[in-house]
């Protein structure tokens, strides 16, 4: 899979593509398949970016050529190469979670804000028990974003307190480049998850920090579909 993203990409695989790729013909969370050079590939509208952008599904034999068509069709358009440090400062920004840091078997979407992607209305499903039980249970605990101008960096791992008492620990953390802030993830005890103002300590150091309610870039999710 390659990950083409960006406020330029649609531009960038339209050259290529011998379909329609607009916002109408292929919005977000949609799939198509099409072909871009030679290459059969099925274009999935999905971002892990908090931008514009398409995961491209493609036969590994062609994996090769459609990254050279896309270089090359993408030059007036600075195209680059992202590396992954970059893909976690922009997830961060926009609150997406990490499979194995921030969200595991033993957490519940309510837990950490995803109870909106749960159907519990479309009969059963294996977990719909547990699931119903977590939900009527309520949330023990709450997944939240707090924002930084620390002066060391932040990992993931470092302590989260509030009038001296450590609440818990930070799930992931780095900088959002975007932002200009340090951005942390930290499941707190859901009494004491609704404060405004908490601190970090890294380094041996506190550093004061800021919770937010939803994303540090783009709360209202424009970027990723239009």
């Amino acid at each position: 899979m390659i990950n083409c993203c960006g406020p330029r990409s649609r531009t960038l695989i339209a050259r290529l593509a011998d379909g329609d790729v607009s916002n109408t013909a292929l919005p977000y969370m949609a799939m198509r398949e099409l072909r871009l050079g030679l290459a059969p590939v099925r274009v999935a509208r999905l971002t892990y970016v908090g931008e514009l952008g398409y995961e491209l599904h493609v036969p590994v034999e062609y994996a090769l050529h459609l990254y050279e068509e896309l270089w090359r069709a993408g030059q007036d358009l600075d195209v680059a190469n992202a590396g992954y440090r970059a893909i976690e400062s922009c997830r961060l920004e926009k609150r997406y979670l990490y499979w194995g840091t921030d969200i595991g078997p033993d957490d519940t979407p309510w837990e950490a804000g995803l109870g909106f992607a749960v159907a519990m209305d479309k009969g059963d499903f294996i977990g719909r028990d547990a699931l119903a039980r977590a939900r009527s249970e309520g949330a023990r605990r709450r997944l939240c974003v707090l924002l930084s101008d620390a002066d060391v960096p932040l990992y993931g791992g470092e302590a989260i307190l509030r009038d001296g008492q450590v609440l818990g620990v930070t799930t992931s953390a780095g900088y959002g480049h975007t932002v200009g802030k340090w951005i942390a993830f930290a499941y707190l005890p859901a009494a004491e998850a609704n404060h405004a103002d908490y601190e970090i300590e890294a380094f041996a150091r506190r550093f004061p920090a800021r919770r937010i309610a939803g994303a540090a870039y783009d709360p209202q999710r424009k970027r990723i579909a239009m």
